[in-house]
């Protein structure tokens, strides 16, 4: 039985309890909103910063070889008679975001995916699993002094000089055992009392020293002859120094090229164009101003190499006015050609050199081959098989 008197009070009551519930609930939503929000921006800046798998190439500087770089000449030739020359024959480089021992966010991968300058691609397709910057520092100035060395062989091969095949250290690792004895450039002239004549036979001389022994060797520096016992250490049960051993050549002149710490073999081509313009009366360029790019072999074959784009877009920033361009990159050329900058396809040196020359007499690339020369209709539009 219901008490009638009593039941407005408890429905009063009831109503009441509802009320401060509610009341209580506004109260706390805004701290329950604004904690929440300050936690979601929180988890936002945290995923923008947090580091990502890919790298980012973006246009790098022109370099004419011709010139100097950090305050000091970039290509210098004793002990052969040179020649005065005019314009520029610039290299052109690539300066990568995110490669060993540096991450970038995403928030600068998807800036980067917006912008036509630069390119966006997994870590993996650029540096080797695992690589550390050590090793990534040492790969690329081997790079760099092979093909300075493969450069110049080529230069003096067409214009008939001989020179000597010799085996050379390409590079020191940082800190290794063989660090502040060994030096890059070093000619090899026996390990452990012995002398072979490959790269190869090299490294099997040095293999079989014993654990715990110092390799001996005998290397020409400059033009003095040094002995020298190297520290190794052991690694899968074989010595290691820390050095790469690369085959190089014995000139018969000193030719230094030197650019800082940029590596990597790219330059290749226009090292070979500077080097035979020093050594041939007249200007190579006509006193224009040409940029290029492409590795170069001892046949004198002109090879593709990565980030092109970013490299005309650097060439077009520091006013070339023409680029070389290797003809197996010309797929990625084509549509990308910065405004005012004309771009020639090069296969291999002797093309380089014509098309050098060509603009020299005539200030125009008129008549050499062009990317769109190059790369037909069928493939620029992906159709067919």
């Amino acid at each position: 039985m219901i008490d009638e008197h009593s039941r407005p009070t408890r429905m009063r009551r009831a109503r009441a309890a509802v009320r401060r519930t509610v009341d209580d609930a506004q109260l706390a939503r805004p701290g329950l909103a604004l904690g929440s929000m300050v936690l979601l921006c929180l988890m936002i800046l945290g995923g923008s910063l947090m580091p990502v798998p890919y790298v980012i190439e973006r246009p790098g500087p022109a370099i004419d070889v011709l010139g100097e770089y950090e305050d000091e000449q970039i290509l210098v030739i004793d002990g052969a008679e040179t020649h005065a020359t005019d314009g520029e024959l610039m290299m052109t480089t690539v300066s990568v975001d995110g490669g060993p021992g540096y991450r970038v966010t995403p928030v600068e991968v998807v800036a980067s995916w917006f912008d036509r300058s630069q390119a966006v691609l997994p870590r993996e397709a650029v540096f080797p699993a695992g690589q550390t910057r050590e090793e990534t520092v040492l790969t690329n100035s081997v790079a760099m002094s092979t093909s300075q060395q493969g450069a110049v062989a080529v230069a003096l091969d067409e214009l008939g000089i001989e020179y000597e095949p010799v085996v050379m250290v390409g590079g020191v690792e940082q800190d290794a055992p063989a660090d502040g004895v060994l030096e890059g450039g070093d000619v090899v002239l026996s390990v452990n009392g012995s002398a072979a004549e490959t790269v190869e036979g090299y490294r099997e001389l040095a293999r079989a020293t014993e654990e715990g022994d110092d390799v001996q060797m005998r290397v020409r520096r400059g033009e003095e002859v040094l002995d020298l016992a190297v520290p190794t250490e052991e690694v899968d049960g074989a010595p290691r120094m820390g050095i790469v051993l690369s085959a190089g050549y014995d000139f018969p002149m000193d030719v230094e090229i030197t650019v800082g710490e940029i590596g990597g073999p790219s330059a290749g081509m226009m090292f070979s164009l500077s080097v035979y313009d020093e050594l041939t009366p007249g200007a190579l360029t006509g006193g224009h101003r040409i940029a290029g790019t492409g590795t170069i072999d001892a046949e004198g074959a002109v090879g593709p190499i990565g980030g092109i784009r970013q490299k005309m877009v650097g060439a077009h920033e520091s006013d070339a006015e023409f680029f070389l361009a290797p003809s197996e990159n010309c797929d990625e050329v084509v549509d990308y050609v910065p405004e005012g900058m004309d771009v020639v396809a090069v296969t291999d040196f002797e093309d380089a050199v014509e098309a050098s020359e060509t603009i020299a007499d005539s200030g125009d690339a008129e008549g050499l081959p062009t990317c769109e020369d190059v790369v037909s209709p069928t493939a620029r539009s992906g159709e067919g098989s």
